[in-house]
C-alpha cells in the first residue's frame, strides 16, 4: 500500500509514536494484531472507515473489544497498522522477487528481449500473491480518509514516505539489473507507476465479490514503463 510521496512541511512526528514495534510482540499477540488488521480491511471495504465500528471489526475477527484495545488505541491506530503491514508485506515480496530475478539473469548469458522481460517481471510482482477486492478498495479508502482527517494525515504521510524510500531503492536495484535508468527523478517515476497500478487494480476489482482476487494485466504498466525508462543498447529491440 503506497501512494505518491507527500511532503509534511514543518510538522514532524517521531516514528515510535506512529506504530507499535511488532518485532517485540509475542507470536500470539502478532497473530491477534494480524487478525484485527484483516478484519479491519474487510469491514472498511464494505462500510468505509467512517461507517465502521470497533464492534463490527471485532465481530469480523472473532475477537473481543478487550483484544482490540490491547493492541490498538483507536480505529485510527488500526488504520495506520494496516498501512504499515500491507506495505511492508508488499515490499518484502518485491525484494524477494528482485533477488530471485537477479540470480536467474546472472546465471544466463542470454540477453532477453526487454519488453518480454518486463512483462514477465511485472506479472511476477503483482500476481504472485494477488490482492483481494476488499484489500484494493480499502487501500483507496484509507488514502481518502487520511486526507479528510488532519490529525491523522501527517502521521500517514510520514509512514508512507519512509516506505516510499524503500520502494525507490528496490526499484533502482531492479533497473540496475537490466542496465536501465529512469528519464525523470525516481520519485516522479514511481508516482506515475503507482497511479497507473491503482487505476488498473480498481478497474479489475469492479463487479467482483470482496473476497475475490484482483487479476492485474501487466500490459498497460509495461507500455507506460517503455516510455519512462532508457535502456542499455544490448536490451533494445
Amino acid at each position: 500500500m503506497l501512494s505518491r510521496r507527500h511532503h509534511l512541511g514543518h510538522r514532524r512526528h517521531h516514528r515510535d509514536e506512529m506504530t507499535m514495534n511488532t518485532d517485540e510482540l509475542s507470536p500470539r499477540r502478532r497473530q491477534t494484531r494480524s487478525t484485527l488488521v484483516q478484519a479491519g480491511i474487510s469491514v472498511f471495504a464494505v462500510r468505509g472507515i467512517d461507517g465502521a465500528s470497533i464492534e463490527e471489526i471485532c465481530e469480523a475477527g472473532g475477537l473481543t473489544r478487550g483484544a482490540f484495545y490491547s493492541n490498538f488505541s483507536s480505529r485510527d491506530d488500526l488504520v495506520l497498522a494496516i498501512i504499515e503491514m500491507r506495505t511492508s508485506e508488499n515490499l518484502d515480496r518485491l525484494d524477494a522477487t528482485i533477488r530471485r530475478w537477479t540470480e536467474q539473469l546472472t546465471a544466463t548469458t542470454e540477453v532477453p528481449e526487454i519488453k518480454t522481460l518486463m512483462t514477465t517481471f511485472i506479472d511476477d510482482v503483482f500476481n504472485e500473491k494477488k490482492q483481494t477486492v476488499a484489500e484494493t478498495i480499502t487501500e483507496q479508502e484509507i488514502e481518502l480518509y487520511c486526507l479528510r482527517v488532519p490529525h491523522l494525515h501527517a502521521r500517514y504521510v510520514e509512514l508512507n514516505n519512509s516506505q516510499f524510500e524503500r520502494l525507490a531503492a528496490l526499484v533502482t536495484t531492479a533497473l540496475d539489473i537490466v542496465g536501465a535508468t529512469t528519464k525523470q527523478p525516481i520519485d516522479d517515476f514511481l508516482t506515475v507507476i503507482i497511479s497507473v497500478f491503482n487505476r488498473i487494480a480498481l478497474s479489475a476489482a469492479a463487479g467482483k465479490a470482496m473476497d475475490e482476487h484482483v487479476d492485474i494485466d501487466p500490459a498497460l504498466i509495461v507500455e507506460v514503463l517503455m516510455h519512462l525508462i532508457d535502456f542499455c543498447p544490448e536490451h533494445q529491440d
